[in-house]
């Protein structure tokens, strides 16, 4: 809730809701029957569950959304259905929305999720003073659709998608500021400058890989009491003599360093050859242990001092991808902003969970645990009409033909079985195992009726207020309920 105040939340409500009404003044002609019609606004509370069954998904896969609201004994996930129908689900996700439409800034490409993504960046700075080892990558938002600002990059797992610059701290991987590249002509100087934000000035050491380093920017971070470590790239300013050797100048283990008073350049004959600039560190070469191929155990190696902190501290945003890769709860959508939020979200998550553990170390010992505290305090209670009931178990209705709880909350649904499948359960050879009751009143119906399944299927409009509390269908007393149960084709 640090992240995903309740002010973020009441913005993307009002945008919801303003898309949706905006939609149906565009589109007057929809058809009766279109499931636009079932739209309501949204509240806060409401769009909490749907936040937190959303997270729920990361962790508990399925190939397709439907399938988590399934009744079939096998797969079926009862919390989702208990928590919020599916179509209100669908709807929700049908309509989310960031920003509005009518005034919208051609000139900004990120426009569409530009309240949420400036919102939540200065939730990040505000909240966390990282430790003195910082690093400066690229992370990616995997998205084949088309984009003006997609990017392909063969050197990430995810090759296409929205890449973001993004400063780490070193120790955790908190993502302490990000900027998504769209396309625009910003030297990297303005990016790194633009990314340490309020940090230079206070003696932090910054690791960059050679997308980003140079001596003249290492020099210029410098005079704001900004170390920097990092590997280069040919041609970014090194003396002459190291930006014309070759591998077959040095061998194994051999280096050479040049420096001034303020820079130092070191190439370091590995497998392969390997430049790198630093501001912090002395000449001096370090054992460590490393694995070597051949050897049940580690081996020790030297390596050049600004090498061995280079790997110790460069690994901050590879930290940030590798956790949120494990409990992903990004749909797939032909909507880029949405899927963007979402990755947002994962950054929340992961940001809340570094900041808790700091905080509370012997609690939520993993990433897991700490989602699924999350996933239940947004989804343990039922959110109806924009107040919070605590979530009750449906009472029994005794027998046939007896009348339905009365005393049930208002806004209480009886569950929906999907209609274009039937659960297996159906014809597990006992009737006495299902068990019809009287579907539950509603705010709006006081003796609510649906269609008979069977009947339904048979071609006929006939309703029922019965329903098979297992299978979660609506049908008549009598034969329609045997023929169900007991038939493979009931429908002939």
């Amino acid at each position: 809730m640090l992240f995903l105040t309740d002010e973020l939340l009441q913005n993307i409500v009002d945008q919801t809701n303003l898309y949706a009404s905006q939609y149906f003044e565009a589109h007057p002609d929809n058809l009766p029957y279109s499931r636009g019609h079932a739209w309501k606004p949204v509240s806060v509370p409401e769009l909490k569950t749907f936040f937190g069954l959303s997270f729920l998904t990361g962790y508990i896969k399925k190939p397709s959304l439907e399938m988590y609201w399934s009744v079939d004994e096998v797969d079926a996930t009862p919390h989702f259905g208990k928590t919020m129908p599916r179509n209100r689900f669908q709807i929700i996700w049908r309509f989310l929305h960031f920003n509005n439409n009518a005034s919208q800034d051609a000139s900004d490409k990120m426009y569409k999720v530009r309240r949420v993504l400036d919102y939540i960046v200065e939730k990040f700075k505000e909240m966390y003073q990282p430790g003195q080892n910082i690093c400066i990558d690229e992370g990616m938002m995997q998205w084949r659709g088309r984009l003006s600002f997609r990017v392909y990059n063969p050197q990430k797992p995810v090759k296409y998608g929205i890449k973001s610059y993004i400063l780490c701290d070193s120790a955790t991987g908190y993502c302490f500021n990000m900027r998504p590249y769209v396309g625009e002509a910003s030297t990297l100087p303005e990016i790194v400058f633009s990314l340490l934000d309020r940090l230079p000035g206070h003696g932090y050491t910054l690791f960059m890989d050679n997308f980003d380093n140079s001596v003249a920017l290492c020099e210029r971070l410098l005079g704001v009491q900004t170390n920097v470590c990092g590997t280069l790239r040919k041609h970014r300013g090194e003396p002459q003599i190291i930006s014309e050797m070759t591998k077959a100048d040095l061998g194994v283990g051999e280096k050479v360093v040049r420096h001034n008073e303020r820079v130092m350049v070191v190439a370091w004959q590995d497998k392969r050859l390997v430049r790198m600039v630093t501001t912090c560190h002395q000449d001096s070469m370090q054992w460590v242990e490393v694995w070597r191929r051949g050897n049940r155990d580690k081996v020790a190696q030297l390596k050049p001092e600004c090498v061995v902190a280079y790997n110790a501290s460069m690994n901050g945003v590879d930290k940030l991808d590798q956790n949120i890769a494990y409990y992903p709860f990004i749909r797939r959508s032909l909507n880029w902003s949405k899927k963007f939020v979402a990755y947002l979200f994962q950054l929340c998550m992961f940001n809340a969970y570094v900041l808790y553990r700091a905080r509370n170390p012997e609690e939520c010992k993993t990433l897991l645990e700490f989602i699924r505290r999350v996933v239940k305090s947004w989804t343990v209670k039922r959110h109806v009409g924009g107040c919070e009931e605590e979530e009750v178990e449906e009472e029994e209705v005794a027998g046939v033909g007896a009348e339905g709880s009365g005393d049930l909350e208002e806004g209480r649904r009886t569950p929906r079985a999907p209609y274009n499948t039937d659960p297996e359960s159906r014809l597990d050879g006992g009737l006495s195992r299902h068990k019809l009751r009287h579907l539950m009143p509603t705010s709006k119906k006081g003796r609510p009726a649906r269609r008979c399944r069977v009947c339904a299927r048979r071609g006929l409009r006939s309703e029922t207020k019965m329903w098979c509390q297992s299978c979660r269908v609506p049908l008549h007393a009598g034969e329609c309920f045997t023929a169900y149960h007991t038939k493979l084709n009931y429908f002939v």
